[in-house]
C-alpha cells in the first residue's frame, strides 16, 4: 500500500486525474474534490476558516468502489424482502488489495438528520490525526448527484 500526501498542491495532484468537485455550503467555504489514479479514487476535502484550513482526504482502492455501489444499492437501499440486508445491519465490511473498507449507514450524514453513509478505510491513517483511519461521510443525496455519476466515468456501472 503507497501512502500518499493531501493532494492540496498541484505537484502532488499531477499523477493524478481530477474527476470533479462540488461545494457543501452557499458560502463556498466548504469543498470535496474527486481525484483517481491507476489504484485508488481520493476524495479531498477543505474547509476553509478565517484563520486557517482544515484539509482532510480519504484514499479507496478502485477495486473496493463495485462493491460499495452494490452494498448501497442492495443492501442497504432495499428492504429485506426484496433481498436487502437485515433490518438490524448498519454496516458491512471488506478487503480489497489489503485494505480493510467499512461502509456504516448513518442518520446524521455531514449534517443534521440527512440520511447517508460513513466509509471507513481502516487500512489508511487520517492525515489530521494518525491514531485514527481515514474515513468520510457522505448523504443519499450527494451519492446521487455526485459519487455515483464518478463510478459511472470510472466504468462502474
Amino acid at each position: 500500500m503507497q501512502e500518499i500526501n493531501l493532494l492540496n498542491n498541484s505537484a502532488a495532484i499531477a499523477t493524478y486525474k481530477f474527476l470533479g468537485s462540488e461545494v457543501l455550503d452557499e458560502k463556498g467555504n466548504k469543498e470535496v474534490r474527486y481525484y483517481c489514479n491507476d489504484a485508488l479514487l481520493v476524495i479531498y476535502e477543505i474547509t476553509r476558516g478565517k484563520i486557517r484550513n482544515t484539509e482532510y482526504q480519504t484514499e479507496l482502492p478502485l477495486a473496493a468502489l463495485p462493491w460499495l455501489k452494490i452494498t448501497i444499492l442492495n443492501g442497504f437501499w432495499k428492504v429485506p424482502s426484496e433481498g436487502g440486508l437485515p433490518k438490524d445491519q448498519h454496516r458491512c465490511a471488506a478487503s480489497f488489495d489489503n485494505e480493510e473498507i467499512i461502509i456504516g449507514r448513518s442518520m446524521n450524514a455531514g449534517d443534521y438528520a440527512r440520511t447517508g453513509f460513513k466509509i471507513v478505510n481502516k487500512a489508511r491513517k487520517s492525515h489530521i490525526l494518525s491514531s485514527w483511519p481515514q474515513e468520510f461521510q457522505i448523504t443519499d443525496e450527494r451519492l446521487k448527484k455526485v459519487l455515483f455519476p464518478i463510478f459511472e466515468k470510472l466504468g462502474i456501472s
